[in-house]
Order: structure tokens, then sequence, then C-alpha cells
């Protein structure tokens, strides 16, 4: 199987998980404060909180690398899993249209969900809690119309890191 090149690829982002990082920083000030105020802090206790607040990074990581999505030149990639790999690949052609999904909160925090409806059985990819949705959508949306020929040839431009764009020459 050969490696594809993917012009975004994206995850989702660690905003979704706000409340559980200020949950471990509560238990780490509550440390500091009985520490300094010369309270005597249990061992097993201490034991407990260090183990609760690794494990709840792991499980945040690895439930953040578990899903992600990335779009090539003619297709949008949907991955999901750690141990057993879950590979959907939809052309730009099935695609009917996108969907925006994001709340007040979200809309603060910059970060939302993306709904792609696809022409065929009424289905859709939904593609959950990532950074900067609204450009995701427009840049998705421009590849998608490169694809369709829709563009004019002197506009088509590849993204690059760093927001930059190159210029597509002509074959």
């Amino acid at each position: 199987m050969q490696k594809r090149k993917y012009l975004i690829r994206v995850k989702r982002s660690r905003k979704t998980y706000l409340l559980i990082y200020l949950m471990n920083l509560v238990i780490i000030s509550l440390w500091g404060y009985l520490y300094y105020n010369g309270h005597a802090l249990n061992r097993i206790a201490l034991i407990i909180s260090a183990i609760f607040i690794f494990l709840t990074i792991e499980f945040t990581e690895l439930h953040r690398f578990k899903d992600w999505w990335g779009v090539t030149e003619s297709s949008l990639v949907q991955s999901t899993g750690i141990f057993n790999k879950n590979v959907r690949e939809v052309d730009f052609s099935s695609i009917s249209d996108l969907d925006l999904d994001q709340p007040f909160f979200k809309r603060i925090l910059n970060y939302g969900d993306i709904n792609v409806r696809l022409f065929l059985n009424e289905t859709s990819i939904k593609i959950k809690n990532i950074t900067k949705p609204r450009a995701f959508i427009e840049e998705l949306q421009r590849i998608i119309s490169m694809n369709r020929g829709q563009m004019p040839m002197n506009e088509r431009q590849m993204p690059m890191k760093g927001g930059q764009r190159k210029k597509i020459k002509n074959a």
C-alpha cells in the first residue's frame, strides 16, 4: 500500500478536554496548597491522585489520536481506531454538502464539528471537535471546487504549511 499525500490532516482539538485538564490543575493546586500550608499529605491519596492525573492525560491523548481526517487531491479520508483501524475514503463526487455545528462554548474556543453529507444512503461523516472548523470547511470547499473543475485554472493553488498557498502550473 503506497503512502498518500494529504493536503490537510486534522484530529480532535485539545480544547475538547478542557474540563479534564482543569480538573487535573485543581488537584495539583490542592497539593500545592496543602504543602505550602504545612499540612501532611497522605501518601496513598497522593499516589492515587498522581495515577489519576496520569491516566486522564493518557486517556485524552489516546482518544485524541484515535480518530483523524485527511484530505487528498480527490477524496476525504476518515480513520478511526487504534488497534482495529477502520479507514473510509470518500470521493469528492460523493459529497453533497458540508454543515458546521459550533455551539456558543465551542465558538468562543474556536473549535467545532463538521458534518460531511453524502449523496449515497443519506449518510454522513462527522468530523468531531477540530480546531478552526470554518477555515477547514473553506479549504475543503476550495479543494473540492478545484477537483470538480469549477475554479479557473489561474486561481488554482495548493495549500502549504503556515496558511500560504502555492500556484499550480498548468499541465
